[in-house]
């Protein structure tokens, strides 16, 4: 009786461990795209042409590499479904993430790289939702020529910024406002337009300590006046004497000058004051004193 128990348990504990092995074999296949190769919590598409984002992205993926295909749009819908993704490397492909576009699902990204795209404009809701990221790559977008003052109002851990090599010509000096942990920044390589509105910005990096990339690549393109020279150095310095206030010998000399006008002008109202005031009292006073001795007479 014993001996016909044993094949049968020996049977069924092998069926089991071949559904088993059938069942992961499954999921595997299923749960990794086949452009792409699989590691525990990473999926590296790099490089595979690809023209469409994988729809069959393991949920718990936390590192995604899309790097260098031919990817035009991210779709929010399956970003949506990779809530566990800490690292997204999008860079090299033609991704333009026009203004509705918005990182929404996927708030737990430390570490994005859009570098190399043919975005052109950060809106101020494309990357509001990533309150945790710390590393923003957007060089290399040829045709970024706009960022919103409020583009990073909610990237508060921010500590390194690229965007160098795009087209910006001006950022306003309050897009990094809130950026308080940044430490890296790269804007060189940008045809910048050197005026006062820049000169806030150049004040903003100098009273901060952040480190500032490559700044002899800091060039202006225009006024034509500095075209072709580098920003830190004397266009600052010019910049500085055009934009801000400076008095000369000959600007106090005005003032004083100005001022002892104003001086000698009140003295002179306050004694016209002073001549009327008296010239209009005076014959009334004299004619009350008259009063009296007439009537001192008759009595």
């Amino acid at each position: 009786m014993g001996h016909g128990v044993r094949p049968s348990f020996h049977g069924f504990v092998s069926l089991w461990l071949a559904l088993l092995m059938g069942i992961i074999g499954t999921q595997k296949s299923f749960g990794c795209p086949a452009e792409c190769t699989c590691e525990p919590g990473k999926v590296n598409c790099q490089g595979k042409k690809l023209h469409n984002v994988p729809s069959n992205i393991p949920r718990t993926s936390k590192e995604l590499i899309l790097a260098n295909n031919n990817l035009t749009v991210l779709p929010p819908i399956e970003l949506n479904y990779l809530s566990e993704l800490v690292y997204l490397d999008c860079s090299h492909n033609q991704l333009t993430m026009d203004p509705p576009f918005s990182f929404t699902g996927t708030v737990k990204l430390i570490y994005l790289d859009l570098s190399f795209n043919r975005i052109s404009y950060i809106a101020h809701h494309t990357l509001s939702q990533l309150g945790k990221l710390m590393l923003l790559n957007l060089s290399g977008n040829a045709n970024l020529t706009l960022i919103d003052a409020v583009a990073f109002s909610g990237n508060g851990m921010l500590t390194y910024l690229d965007v160098s090599g795009c087209s910006l010509r001006y950022i306003d000096d309050d897009t990094f406002e809130n950026l308080h942990h940044l430490y890296s920044l790269g804007i060189h390589n940008n045809p910048w337009r050197c005026d006062c509105a820049l000169l806030e910005l150049c004040t903003w990096i100098e009273e901060t300590t952040i480190e500032l990339s490559n700044t002899d690549k800091i060039i202006c393109s225009e006024p034509k006046s500095f075209q072709g020279l580098q920003l830190f150095g004397p266009v600052q310095q010019e910049l500085h004497f055009s934009c801000l206030v400076h008095l000369e010998t000959k600007d106090f000399l005005n003032m004083a000058i100005i001022a002892f006008c104003i001086f000698i002008g009140g003295m002179i109202a306050a004694w016209l004051v002073g001549i009327s005031t008296v010239m209009y009292y005076h014959p009334t006073m004299r004619a009350d004193d008259e009063s009296d001795d007439e009537e001192y007479t008759m009595i």
